[in-house]
């Protein structure tokens, strides 16, 4: 927990503009991008019923280490609105081809696109096994993004 807090406080910092920053400011689509991001990793993550702290722990180093954080968005503040979307999105249908449906549209940088798989595949696997659920979710993640 005290890393969460970590990296919500860098955060705020960075967008009170207490830190030098030198990348550039994201527009406002990026964020809806990154929210999308965050939304599918989440679902990965809540596709095999079982939700295990290092799942959370993957995520935000995901979101950190691949830049998807930034000063208006931040994947450790975002963590709860994109927790309720994806269990609104499997309670509706468990397969949330809907919540995959919207990701698609809202991730547009092909680099994002190229990652999302691989980071879904390291969310998945961070516990140590890959239940058929999360092989069936990944499937239909690489065939939304890839093809």
């Amino acid at each position: 927990m005290p890393k969460r807090f970590a990296d919500a406080y860098d955060h705020l910092r960075s967008y009170l503009g207490l830190v030098d920053d030198a990348t550039p400011e994201p527009g406002p689509g990026d964020d809806d991008e990154h929210r999308a991001v965050l939304e599918v990793l989440v679902a990965t993550m809540l596709v095999d019923g079982t939700v295990r702290e290092g799942e959370f722990d993957e995520i935000e180093r995901i979101g950190r280490e691949r830049g998807w954080n930034s000063q208006t968005f931040s994947f450790t503040q975002g963590l709860g609105a994109a927790v309720a979307a994806a269990r609104d999105a499997r309670d509706a249908d468990p397969s949330m081809a809907a919540l995959l449906r919207s990701a698609r549209q809202r991730i547009t940088t092909p680099e994002v696109r190229t990652q999302i798989v691989e980071a879904c595949r390291t969310v998945a696997t961070s516990d140590g096994e890959t239940a058929p659920t999360e092989a069936t979710w990944l499937h239909e993640v690489a065939k939304a993004f890839n093809g």
